[in-house]
């Protein structure tokens, strides 16, 4: 309870800074951050933008509005609440299904959904699953679908009761410790805290579903998009300059985002937390850092993200959607990408480097 007065404390004194000077000229901006717990994975868009300038040299001012996921980000979008979000892009094309309203103004490399397993386990691939039981953080979610769906193309499907919702943290842990479970489907950075909690290497499980590029998407209303093009495009120009100097220097981003969020710090924030939350970010950034597969920020060749899209209707992903809407074409809106690509990424790179 004293944790969350501190961090509900944490983001109204956020607020309450972004109110104050609201006439000094710059365009109130809300974010949803798909994460209560603003944890180390978000710092380098949640915090460094901020401290940095970048928002400030925008013409921005930006109150980050914390929720429990990306189905409460994208839904506060789609009311009002949020001007725009990043989250999951299987989430967002369900949305957009039943919220024409909303677009994707651009996606973010790589997938960070994984399933590990101890590394003296000998489950190296999605084949050695055979047999095993895979903990998932809940029944149903994304990151079941695509390990039972990959475990089915590669010829070793998985039952129903070879798959155990264990939670996160502590309990996927717990659960790995007993040998409840064999392997942990989650995501990059709880499958790292899942690592330091069980106390043992745990190593990726490769995949056919790795290769999948666009998993993350950057979401807004269209009409803020046709409206309001220069305080957009220059939001997520600040994004990705706070992603190249956080893959620069992930650890000067943590030390920020702690700073400014001292409830997000992992058990106090002690020399040894901070190692991991720098591990944390770093492993994001190292998924889906860079410029996309098209060559530019937020921007994935059409093929390559309708690849993904076509696997996540193949095994379930995205649910009650008709397949032909479920195009790039049909939930992009791509023109602000020259805009937020207006940077030089080598100076927020230098500016890492001198933290």
């Amino acid at each position: 309870m004293r944790k969350a007065r501190a961090f509900l404390t944490a983001v109204l004194t956020l607020a309450a800074a972004t109110a104050c000077g609201a006439g000094d000229g710059r365009t109130e901006i809300t974010f949803a951050v798909a994460d209560q717990t603003l944890s180390p994975a978000t710092a380098s868009y949640a915090t460094v933008p901020e401290t940095m300038g970048y928002f400030k040299a925008e013409g921005l001012r930006v109150e980050m509005q914390p929720v429990a996921n990306a189905v409460a980000a994208i839904q506060a979008v789609a009311n009002e609440r949020a001007t725009c979000t990043y989250g999951s892009t299987a989430n967002a094309v369900t949305a957009i299904g039943h919220d024409p309203g909303l677009v994707i103004v651009g996606t973010v490399n790589g997938n960070i959904f994984r399933t590990v397993a101890p590394a003296g386990s000998g489950i190296r691939t999605t084949a050695d699953l055979a047999g095993k039981t895979v903990g998932v953080n809940l029944r149903g979610g994304i990151n079941e679908q695509l390990v039972t769906g990959a475990a089915k193309t590669e010829g070793s499907p998985l039952s129903k009761d070879q798959v155990l919702a264990v939670g996160y943290g502590a309990q996927a842990a717990q659960a790995l410790r007993r040998g409840d479970i064999d392997a942990y489907s989650g995501y990059d950075s709880s499958n790292l805290i899942v690592g330091e909690l069980l106390g043992r290497e745990l190593v990726e499980v490769s995949s056919q579903t790795d290769g999948l590029t666009g998993t993350s998407a950057l979401v807004c209303r269209k009409r803020d998009v046709q409206e309001r093009p220069k305080a957009i495009g220059g939001l997520f120009r600040a994004f990705f300059k706070g992603m190249v100097f956080s893959q620069e220097n992930p650890r000067a981003a943590i030390q920020m985002h702690w700073k400014n969020f001292p409830a997000a710090k992992l058990a106090g924030g002690k020399e040894t937390d901070l190692s991991t939350a720098t591990r944390i970010l770093a492993r994001r950034l190292e998924i889906s850092a860079g410029p996309g597969s098209a060559g530019r920020y937020g921007l994935q060749k059409n093929e390559d993200l309708q690849h993904t899209l076509d696997t996540y209707l193949k095994y379930g992903v995205i649910k009650d959607a008709d397949a032909r809407g479920v195009t790039v074409q049909a939930l992009t809106d791509y023109s602000l990408v020259p805009m937020y690509n207006d940077f030089d990424p080598e100076k927020s790179r230098q500016e890492a480097r001198g933290r």
